[in-house]
């Protein structure tokens, strides 16, 4: 039998009224006077709205229920995330530093650098791709140019326009043909590479900082910390050999630039940073685009959380151009100092508003894509005092000055009534230090081309384009539609219980190519056999593709079951690397 269905009382004001005007007779006999104009009547009227309000809401979900059963289950809040995209700058005729948050437009669409960008005016005017020594790297590479890569470790050099410089970071962006295989997670590799630059003394190996491509097995950016040279300019060559392993199938390598920088779909309004004069120092240089381009508000500490607004007090340069990039300000005394920078416009569109200090004080914003997570705001506490608010959830943390978010996307709360400080009455209190918009999926939809930036005159003659659009970018999820998609993965668990759940599985490996998964029990042991899309020669290749199926399919494993992998031979393949075309 069936489990049966709860279901509260859902009577109406009518039959709420009808039930206690029937019970008058039994429990107060000698209540005669039964018109609305008796005030026992009009209370009677008035608790019967109440019931019928009160069984209504108990019968309602609202979206702060489905937060609270999330929260139950372990889960955070999904926010939904920005498109992001790879851009290459081109003609630099300088070496020159692109802010953080340096804005480009795809039609109207608003992409931002995600972090502080150098860019080179070297090039790369050479590349060796076998016996025919250096070609030049404008060339387009077909199939007759293809060569083995089984005997020579070396897979290619570059050779640069001018010498490298010690102690420098050297960066360049990977394009790869990415059809071929499962998108590999962070931490797989097929082979160990090894970077190098040639010296005065032969070739030293650079450290690797960042190595998106993961071994070249999809694009990214790669970034190489260089070390010295033994001699005062240093050599321009930089190549990449195999240490150790195989590769199954050959990288399809279609472009390698130099300038790249990874740029994410978002509006940032206004954002801060900190920095602390002295006497020693009575300049800070800010670094953001914000800050370098738009409107900055000074404000100095004078204990934890509470700051003075000192702008008047400073002299902050003027913005930016393509003849001065640099600004700073400049302050007499010592103090650690907060810079909130602001779009210009950002005031004029949207300004402190008032904060009363009314119980459960609500303040909405004017934007409906507002990304939650990078809104921060400070309060007036008295004439040119702020206090910061920092966002809590007032239900599990009591800070003693809290705020949250309503219902709405964009309305936020200070205060409930029960957990919270309640702001103080203030005519022209918020300040926004904080604050991103975005797109979400029209991100992925109506990106078009990355063609230029939004302030044309900051760095001259460079320009910009993206050589895959992006990718990434959806909007948020509303509790409750995150609660049934979760409630949904419950019930269809992707756990192995027959033979072609395992092979299933298999063939979704990260990072593999596979053709072929078969599945089979023996004495209590699951024995997966994957056959790779080509034959594996080396045993380090070999490892590398048991142990990456293994690590995937034991989180699918059932409790008391063991698992083990093999491999089986695939389709052979000759291990070569296609070249298509590179470009500086």
């Amino acid at each position: 039998m069936g489990t049966e269905t709860i279901k509260l009382d859902d009577s109406s004001y009518d039959l709420i009224w009808e039930k206690a005007t029937a019970g008058l007779a039994a429990r107060a006999a000698w209540w005669s006077h039964r018109a609305a104009s008796d005030p026992g009547i009009t209370l009677m009227e008035m608790w019967a709205v109440l019931c019928d309000m009160q069984s209504f809401y108990l019968d309602q979900m609202q979206e702060s229920h489905y937060r609270s059963y999330l929260k139950l289950l372990g889960m955070e809040p999904d926010e939904g995330s920005c498109a992001r995209a790879w851009v290459l700058f081109g003609k630099a005729g300088t070496d020159c530093v692109l802010p953080a948050g340096y804005r480009l437009l795809a039609d109207t669409m608003v992409f931002e650098t995600g972090e502080e960008t150098e860019l080179t005016a070297n090039r790369i005017c050479g590349f060796y791709r076998g016996a025919d020594g250096y070609q030049a790297p404008g060339m387009l590479l077909s199939r007759k140019h293809r060569f083995a890569l089984k005997k020579a470790k070396v897979l290619f050099s570059l050779l640069l326009e001018n010498p490298l410089q010690a102690g420098h970071r050297f960066s360049f962006y990977v394009l790869l043909d990415e059809q071929q295989r499962n998108p590999p997670d962070s931490e797989f590799t097929l082979v160990r590479l090894a970077w190098e630059y040639r010296t005065e003394d032969g070739w030293q190996e650079a450290q690797v900082l960042r190595d998106d491509t993961r071994g070249l097995l999809c694009s990214g950016c790669i970034c190489l910390g260089l070390g010295s040279f033994g001699t005062a300019e240093g050599g321009r060559e930089i190549r990449c050999r195999v240490v150790e392993g195989e590769y199954d199938r050959m990288p399809v390598l279609y472009k390698i630039s130099l300038n790249a920088a990874e740029v994410i779909q978002r509006d940032t309004r206004c954002c801060q940073e900190y920095g602390e004069f002295s006497e020693a120092c009575p300049r800070i240089e800010l670094r953001c685009y914000l800050a370098k381009t738009g409107n900055v508000r000074v404000f100095a500490e004078q204990e934890k959380g509470h700051w003075r607004e000192i702008t008047r007090e400073c002299v902050i340069g003027p913005p930016v151009s393509s003849h001065r990039l640099r600004r700073y300000v400049y302050f007499k005394g010592s103090a650690r100092c907060r810079f909130v920078c602001s779009a210009r416009g950002f005031e004029e569109e949207y300004g402190p508003c008032a904060v009363t200090g009314v119980t459960g004080q609500r303040i909405s914003l004017p934007w409906d894509n507002i990304l939650r997570d990078s809104v921060e705001l400070m309060l007036a506490q008295g004439e040119g005092i702020y206090r910061d608010y920092r966002r809590t959830d007032p239900e599990e943390v009591r800070w003693e000055n809290a705020w949250h978010w309503g219902e709405t996307g964009s309305e936020i709360v200070l205060g409930d009534g029960r957990h919270g400080e309640i702001p103080l009455p203030s005519g022209n209190g918020l300040v926004l230090t904080s604050l991103a918009l975005f797109e979400g999926e029209k991100g992925n939809v109506s990106i078009g081309r990355i063609t230029k930036p939004e302030t044309q005159e900051l760095f001259c003659g460079i320009t910009c384009r993206n050589p895959m659009t992006g990718r990434g970018g959806r909007n948020r999820k509303r509790p409750s539609e995150q609660f049934r998609e979760a409630g949904d993965g419950l019930l269809r668990q992707e756990r192995i219980v027959t033979g072609k759940d395992a092979e299933m599985l298999a063939g979704r490996t990260p990072g593999l190519l596979i053709r072929e998964a078969r599945a089979e029990w023996k004495e209590r042991t699951l024995v997966v056999t994957v056959v790779p899309g080509v034959s594996l020669e080396s045993e380090f290749c070999r490892q590398a593709y048991r142990e990456q199926v293994e690590k995937y399919l034991e989180q699918y494993r059932p409790a008391g079951m063991g698992l083990r992998v093999e491999t089986a031979g695939g389709e052979s393949h000759a291990g070569t690397m296609s070249f298509r075309e590179i470009s500086g």
